[in-house]
């Protein structure tokens, strides 16, 4: 296949088709010919391009379906399918055959028969079967269909074998044997009455005491992995559904995409509810829904496509399995709707299965002319916006600015993985080849909530397809790894000459249920999990990443965030067992079982046991499946073992998951789910090891239409719990740069533009609401900021609002930066290089001196400039740039470094060599790209004139480097006590002693630490607080000119959790009277952290104390704060946090070390 032969045609090339000049030769080309064949249509388009607003009445809908087939037509000259596009019209047009059948026989003729039928079905369907004769394809129904409707032909000489043939489809249609007959078959499937409250077939069973919601067994799918679990829906189905729908386009209805108003000739009334409360917006971006499925009934499938794109271009990330809207509004409300989603992506799919499919896509993002308004791609202007955040509604921001001309920037703090070089600089000849098996593909990292956060019921090489047509932009740049408040803020983004920026930021801190036991080891926040998995790759068999999950689970909460998480959990509990079994396996095979467990505690020698025969078990069911020739089922499996619930305090037709989208709860059960209803957490309960054992629910019951609580508690077992209770939007830059952004209870508030400025407004009431308020507060120099997507109140919650919160805005940001700042004559090229430089991270040098901390020097400017000491970052390596040795991914997933200095834009990262990421640092070369998000966290408070002791543990040693002379510099004396384990452990001496006044050196071991000045002291000690006790009554330290330790009036602590307990108890005890009056402390808290990025995953959860009480006063994320009044810590839970993969850890660094010798070996 050559695409520039087809191209070359019509003088143009692959390359020339990626510019805006090429675009306009392709419109140009496309109006010559529409001239000569439909010369009067051309006009009517030429003047349809040049109206303010859409044609009258029907008239716009009649102009876009009259020229979707010679817009197929031409496309398929310019890159040589018409013989393919023929031949999908011709599939499409040949199940007409069967959806006249289902009009003619299934439901008029059954409906009006009244004859009795004296045969049985199974005697009728024998007549049937031997009037066909050859079955062309195996494909009965079409064939009874075909024979059916020739026999309408001639209805008088036929009339015998009609009236067969219409009580045959009546007893398939009334009788069990029927019913299996024609089972899947699309003539069949008839619209049934809707009960709004019992859309989720579910039988009740009791299980450990609780009463609980399920699939009938029959219902019931298994799963194996990650792979894509919903194919979607056939062709012969699809074009069912489309036949069902009314066209409501014809006469100016269109509910599915407008919304289904209370009166049609009052719209000022608004729009119905249904009887769950939904508000029938329809289609949050307008689509035009009935206008596409008349192309595709035609026959017409890329037209089709053309249609629904002119307001959804980024049509890949919406559709099945995503957004019902559409559906909800449709006309139909008693009984079952148009499946548009299951259309939509059909005729997506189909389209991208064409030759050069993904170009074609690609293509009509630019360049549609079913569009009145940026119908091509402009050449370039002179604005420049930085998009944060590159979910749906960043990405769909960044594909209209683009358009505009405007150059775009977007930065995102997950890792973004490089696309090879392959597909941005060359035709994409099938779907397939861009395609990957989502149980193994590149976790890509775009896509925001739509990567992390929406599992594998939905197939994420659609968000590939939008990252690749983005990235092939040459006014379009996109960098992981950089955080909109830590690597960039707003006065940097005027500096570097941005117009103006829109916060595309997402959820953000996912909200805390408060229960007895809150965050014991084995609970975690369901966007945790989540993340996990597609932030680490954790479920892969090549994996290095933790993420320890036991059985059974419960997962609290009943939105769709929650559905997922059960899912899931499923699914990679099979996978994690699996890959622990294996490699202990091998690990026992090469060191010894007693090698593989030695040190390991009692506890950890029981769930190793317990993942080994759960891991053997599963192997068995493989086995057995691949004998009898099935694909294996481990939900029998993983209920034995106590499976996973959902716990909702309130019914399932309550729920937000049932409410949104009930299809999604339905899937759910099927994969073998339990659903608890009316239970609301109390306390988790904790094993002998503060290992959750259970969760104890209090009970509640439905009376007079509300939830109350029945007096009742009922216990579910739990070894782990997942919370799903929610979260609210992103405002996290107001709370690290205060008096940025007016808020308004949990989000900004809205602001729209008037005459005055920006005014604000109340919340909107849904996302079709006329003022919505896009700007934020901030307006400085002319500059605005702007907000879309979950942190808007008017779109947050779904994939599809938020992509209509970046279509309903851009023309806000254009119209904004048109009036308020000069543009720049620096071109989009040149503008764009300087931010490759500034925004991309690589190595520079790394140090392998001490065998116990690697030292990396990561050219990052951005990262590096903002900067403050006691910051650190997130560190990762690109998966699809990482090796694979022994079926490992020589990848690190992902770990905190600290910031240790920095020099000429490069940042000096000290990694200490505990565990398997770590451990691959030292395998770094200068010049490998990596992700350092950051800097996150908070700096560390500077005060001034104070005497501070800082007693810092190995890791702690490493801050040092960093805020010791950071702390002097402010004009503050400091006493540094120095725990090292020997002498050798000792990094820049130099440096510590010049962020030090006077320092306590001490080691573990007899190898002490040579002290280079009069002031400094060393010893050998492990015991931190006797030293500093020993050093006040003058056992130790110089002989005079020392820091009193009654001058000490700050404490700082950084080490793990023992050296901080040691001083939590000290400071209000033993060493309460021996520093200044007055003296406060600070522990630095060594939590587990994963995004980083200040509380949108919540894997820094840790409470906080009373000091006076002891008892537990609010959960905070530890990697916005991680230097906390030492007393507040509740370190026990800190522990607790800090060993969720213990086992799994252990694992990882051991098999690490097997596989590392043959890395190096290669």
């Amino acid at each position: 296949m050559d695409l520039d032969l087809s191209l070359g045609r019509f003088g143009l090339d692959f390359t020339a088709l990626q510019t805006p000049q090429g675009l306009a030769r392709v419109d140009a080309a496309f109006l010559d010919e529409l001239d000569t064949a439909a010369p009067a249509l051309a006009a009517r388009l030429r003047d349809y391009r040049g109206r303010d607003t859409d044609l009258p009445g029907t008239e716009n809908s009649e102009l876009l379906i009259e020229l979707g087939p010679y817009v197929e037509a031409f496309i398929g000259r310019l890159f040589g399918i018409e013989s393919e596009l023929h031949g999908l019209r011709e599939s499409i047009l040949a199940d007409d055959v069967v959806m006249q059948f289902k009009q003619a026989f299934v439901q008029r003729r059954v409906k009006r028969h009244r004859r009795p039928v004296e045969h049985s079905f199974e005697q009728l369907d024998a007549a049937v079967r031997a009037s066909l004769g050859y079955v062309a394809g195996n494909d009965e129904e079409r064939a009874i269909a075909e024979f059916g409707m020739a026999l309408l032909e001639d209805e008088s000489a036929n009339a015998e074998a009609i009236e067969t043939l219409t009580a045959w489809c009546k007893l398939a249609r009334q009788t069990p044997a029927g019913q299996a007959r024609v089972r899947g078959w699309a003539s069949f499937k008839l619209p049934e009455r809707v009960d709004h409250f019992d859309r989720v077939p579910a039988e009740r069973v009791e299980v450990d005491g609780v009463e609980r919601l399920q699939a009938q067994p029959s219902r019931r799918r298994a799963r194996d992995g990650f792979s894509l679990t919903d194919y979607r829906m056939d062709s012969r189905h699809v074009q069912s559904e489309i036949h069902y729908c009314i066209y409501c386009h014809e006469h100016e209805g269109d509910f599915c995409s407008k919304g289904f108003p209370e009166k049609k000739t009052q719209p000022e009334l608004g729009f119905k509810e249904d009887p769950l409360g939904v508000t029938l917006t329809g289609c949050p971006l307008e689509e035009k829904i009935s206008e596409m499925h008349v192309l595709r009934r035609d026959g017409y499938n890329l037209a089709a496509l053309a249609m629904v794109m002119v307001d959804n271009p980024m049509v890949p990330a919406t559709g099945h399995r995503i957004c019902n809207d559409c559906m909800k509004g449709c006309i139909y409300q008693k009984q079952d709707p148009v499946n548009i989603p299951e259309i939509e992506t059909r005729v997506l799919s189909d389209s991208l299965d064409l030759t050069w499919g993904v170009e074609l896509y690609h293509l009509l993002t630019r360049w549609n002319p079913l569009r009145r308004e940026q119908f091509i791609q402009q050449p370039d202007n002179n604005r420049r916006v930085l998009v944060a955040g590159m979910g749906p509604a960043g990405f769909t921001m960044a594909h209209h600015l683009t358009m505009n001309g405007t150059a775009v920037v977007g930065v995102d703090g997950l890792k973004i993985e490089p696309l090879p070089a392959s597909l941005l600089e060359a035709p994409v000849p099938r779907w397939a080849d861009l395609q990957e098996d989502l149980d193994e593909r590149i976790l890509m990292g775009f896509g925001g909530v739509a990567e992390y956060g929406i599992t594998v019921r939905w197939d994420k090489n659609f968000l590939k397809l939008i990252y690749l047509t983005l990235a092939r932009r040459h006014n379009f740049r996109v960098y992981g790894g950089a955080r909109l408040g830590g690597t960039v803020t707003l006065e940097d983004a005027w500096a570097l000459g941005f117009d103006h920026v829109v916060n595309a930021t997402g959820a953000g801190l996912p909200r805390v249920v408060h229960m007895g036991n809150s965050l014991a080891r084995g609970m975690r926040q369901a966007s945790d999990f989540l993340m996990a998995l597609q932030l680490t790759g954790a479920a892969k068999a090549s994996s290095l990443a933790s993420l320890q999950v036991r059985l059974p689970a419960v997962v609290v909460g009943g939105g769709l965030t929650g559905v997922d998480t059960a899912t899931e959990v499923q699914a990679y509990y099979v996978k994690q067992v699996e890959k622990i079994l294996e490699r202990y396996e091998r690990l026992s095979e090469r060191l010894g079982e007693s090698a593989v467990t030695a040190g390991m505690n009692d506890e950890d020698q029981a769930t190793l046991e317990e993942f080994l025969t759960h891991g053997r078990a599963i192997r068995a069911e493989r086995e057995h499946a691949a004998r009898e020739d099935r694909e294996p089922d481990f939900n029998p499996l993983i209920r034995s073992w106590g499976g996973v619930t959902v716990a909702y305090r309130k019914g399932m037709t309550d729920s937000p998951a049932y409410v949104r989208n009930h299809e999604e709860v339905i899937k759910a059960t099927e994969e073998g789910l339990y659903y608890a209803q009316g239970l609301e957490p109390l306390h988790a309960e904790v094993d002998e090891y503060q290992h959750v054992s259970s969760l104890v629910c209090r009970e509640l019951d439905r009376r007079d239409g509300k939830w109350a609580p029945t007096g009742a508690e009922r216990r579910l077992p739990a070894r782990a719990i997942f919370i799903a209770a929610g979260t609210v939007p992103n405002t996290i830059y107001e709370r690290e740069h205060t008096d940025t952004f007016r808020l308004e209870g949990n989000h900004f508030l809205a602001h729209t533009p008037t005459d005055q400025g920006l005014e604000p407004v109340a919340d909107a009431e849904h996302a079709k609401s006329r003022v919505f308020g896009p700007f934020t507060s901030y307006q400085e120099g002319g500059r605005r900021v702007t907000f879309i997507g979950d942190t808007h109140p008017a779109f947050h919650g779904s994939v599809v609002k938020a992509i209509a919160s970046g279509m309903r805005t851009y023309p806000y940001v254009m119209a904004s930066m048109a009036h308020e700042v000069p543009g720049s004559d620096e071109a989009h090229t040149d503008f764009l290089t300087r931010m490759d430089d500034l925004l991309t991270a690589r190595v520079v040098e790394v140090k392998n001196d001490n065998p116990a901390m690697v030292e990396v020097w990561v050219k990052a400017p951005m990262a590096a400039r903002n900067f403050r000491a006691g910051q650190f970052y997130r560190l990762q390596t690109f998966e699809s740039l990482s090796p694979v040795v022994d079926n490992t991914r020589l990848q690190i997933p992902l770990i905190t470094v600290s910031g240790t200095g920095v020099k000429d834009d490069c940042i000096r990262l000290m990694v200490l060599q505990w565990g398997a990421g770590p451990r691959l640092v030292g395998r770094l070369r200068p010049g490998d790209p990596l992700v350092l998000m950051g800097p996150t966290g908070a700096p560390t408070d500077m005060p001034t004139g104070r005497t501070i002791m800082v007693v810092a543990g190995r890791w702690g040693a490493a801050v040092m480097l960093d805020i010791g002379a950071a702390l002097r510099a402010a004009g503050n004396r400091v006493l540094y006590v120095a725990a090292f384990g020997g002498a050798g452990d000792v990094d820049h001496q130099d440096e510590l002693e010049a962020g030090a006044d006077q320092i306590i050196w001490c080691t573990a071991r007899e190898d002490t630490i040579e002290p280079r000045r009069p002031q400094d002291v060393s010893l050998q000690a492990t015991d931190m607080i006797d030293v500093v006790k020993r050093y006040d009554d003058g056992e130790i330290g110089p002989a005079e000119g020392g820091i009193p330790l009654s001058d000490v009036d700050r404490i700082m602590v950084m080490g793990g959790t023992g050296l901080l307990k040691g001083f939590q108890q000290a400071v209000r005890g033993e060493l309460a009277n021996r520093v200044a009056e007055g003296c406060d402390a600070f522990g630095t808290v060594g939590s587990p952290m994963q995004c980083m990025m200040q509380g949108v995953c919540a894997q820094c959860l840790q409470w906080q104390i009373d000091p006076e009480t002891g008892e537990r006063t609010r959960p905070v994320f530890s990697c916005a704060g991680q230097d906390q009044p030492l007393t507040w810590i509740d370190l026990d839970n800190l522990s607790a946090r800090q060993q969720q993969n213990r086992l799994s850890d252990r694992l990882n660094s051991q098999w690490l070390e097997q596989v590392l010798p043959e890395a190096e070996a290669r």
